[in-house]
């Protein structure tokens, strides 16, 4: 993917995550394997993976192949508070 900066694995809730910055605003995480749909709570989970491994608030997301993976828009103006 020629991104940003290399690949970072988050854990959240007992789960690793891939997550990987694309442009200075755009990440991307792949969904865990599972339904085929993404549901908003999966959304929610990835959204809060993608934040984690930022630092940054998303402010827009999408699904790509087929709803597998996430991307991500961050907004690092307004930098999350740990």
């Amino acid at each position: 993917m020629g991104g940003e900066s290399p690949a970072q694995h988050v854990e959240l809730e007992g789960v690793n995550y891939r997550v990987e910055q694309i442009t200075p605003a755009t990440w991307t995480v792949a969904r865990p394997a599972g339904p085929a749909q993404a549901n908003a709570q999966q959304t929610a989970l990835l959204v809060r993976v993608v934040e984690k491994a930022s630092r940054c608030k998303v402010t827009d997301s999408s699904y790509v192949r087929d709803g597998a993976v996430m991307n991500a828009q961050v907004d690092c103006g307004s930098k999350l508070r740990n």
